[in-house]
């Protein structure tokens, strides 16, 4: 073994036990050491044995299943939307008794598994094609978000795409395909922002002016945009002229009727709420003791924090009550009133160390498939985190994302913890081959 290789698993496993006993500290301050706590330590002790079995058995065993597994977890999707168990509108609960199950937070793993399998087996040739290249990866994607669209768990569905997006990348998939999926969500994100100011009577003007004076709102949805445009014409550029223009004009509609309908289907699964919280993040002012009252009040818990924090146990906003759902969606905001910067600096470190190790065991990967299994999971851990944060800075819609062993949750606790198995798994196995 070389050394280079153990320092990488020790970061990954230091970065992985910090970031546990971290939130677990933080959750029992969030919870008053209520049954949130224990539930969660519960769930982590799961968590960590099915992590030690995971990273114990060759991941490459698990491509054999990995369709299996992933029909049979639609199966379970599909059986969660017609006789799952309703939590705040959302069917997306399986009630086992003693406890409750979420399988659209485990199904994460399975689709991942499904999805490196199926792009680690690709000839170099089908990866610019359109059938095998974009629609059966899309489709892959496409059912299990629709599934969980139907149980109206939005944030949940929202995760899968940019997961996708990454390991459609890193197999090495033609540009203007990835270009064309992230210009159809850009449309899609535009039509549901329509749909919902057409709905509030806030109409178009307020809108646009909003999005001016908010510069990372308009910036990240004119990059999102400018990048995918930029990827098609990549494709395009070596065509002859006549030509390009006719299949330009066909993308075009393409992506604007797929975007259009993609953001109603979306459109009709949000919750009136949500509906609420997406106006109210470009105009706060429409309902501040409704839906602004929650990302308002997460950032005076991180504004009061200061440098250092009021102290352990010692946070007002959460004391008080004034800080809802701080156990969940704005766990971070509770790390960052009793901890300060430094401590939320300090997870967030935590967090780069833990991602950066998983990126460099995909990087070492013998094969593809553990490349993108690695990759997925790392992926999946980003997404939460960034948009976990965003959310309680209040840069980003409350979409409902728990943070990484921070947020209670017991299914996304479990969820985390097996792909932090999968990736020792690649490490693991990469190097008993290497030997």
């Amino acid at each position: 073994m070389r050394l280079s290789e153990f320092r990488i698993d020790s970061l990954f496993l230091f970065s992985l036990t910090a970031a546990v006993l971290f939130g677990l500290l933080n959750l029992y301050s969030a919870a008053g050491g209520q049954d949130a706590f224990f539930r969660q330590a519960a769930a982590t002790v799961i968590g960590a044995a099915i992590c030690v079995v995971f990273a114990h058995t060759d991941y490459r065993l698990l491509r054999r299943y990995s369709f299996f597994l992933y029909l049979a977890g639609l199966a379970v999707l599909a059986l969660t939307w017609k006789f799952g168990h309703e939590v705040k509108s959302t069917r997306s609960w399986i009630d086992l008794g003693l406890f409750s199950v979420q399988p659209s937070e485990l199904f994460k793993a399975l689709f991942i598994l499904q999805v490196a399998a199926y792009l680690g087996k690709m000839r170099p040739e089908e990866r610019a094609g359109i059938l095998r290249g974009l629609l059966w990866p899309a489709a892959l994607m496409a059912f299990p978000v629709g599934l969980v669209l139907l149980q109206r768990d939005v944030g949940t569905a929202v995760v899968y795409v940019p997961v996708f997006l990454t390991m459609l990348l890193m197999a090495d998939l033609h540009f203007s395909l990835i270009g064309f999926l992230t210009l159809i969500g850009g449309v899609a994100g535009a039509r549901i922002c329509a749909q919902v100011f057409r709905q509030s009577g806030l109409g178009p003007a307020p809108l646009l002016l909003d999005l001016i004076s908010r510069p990372p709102s308009l910036m990240i949805f004119l990059a999102g945009l400018a990048v995918g445009g930029v990827l098609i014409l990549i494709r395009l550029r070596r065509s002859r002229r006549g030509g390009a223009l006719v299949r330009l004009g066909m993308l075009v509609w393409l992506i604007v009727f797929s975007g259009v309908w993609m953001g109603d289907r979306v459109y009709t699964s949000l919750k009136p709420h949500q509906k609420t919280r997406i106006a109210a993040f470009f105009m706060p002012h429409i309902d501040p003791h409704g839906s602004s009252y929650q990302a308002q009040q997460a950032q005076i818990a991180v504004g009061s924090g200061g440098i250092f924090g009021r102290g352990y146990l010692k946070g007002t906003q959460k004391r008080l009550g004034f800080l809802p759902e701080q156990t969940t969606d704005f766990a971070y905001s509770v790390l960052a009133e009793e901890w300060g910067f430094a401590g939320s600096a300090l997870m967030l470190l935590l967090y780069g160390c833990l991602i950066g190790a998983a990126l460099e065991i995909a990087r070492n990967a013998t094969e593809l498939y553990g490349c993108l299994l690695s990759v997925g999971a790392a992926s999946v851990y980003f997404v939460h985190v960034a948009v976990g944060t965003a959310m309680n800075l209040g840069v980003f819609p409350v979409v409902g994302i728990p943070m990484p062993f921070l947020s209670y949750g017991g299914s996304a606790q479990v969820l985390n913890f097996a792909l932090a198995g999968l990736i020792l798994s690649v490490s693991k196995h990469r190097r008993l081959l290497a030997a």
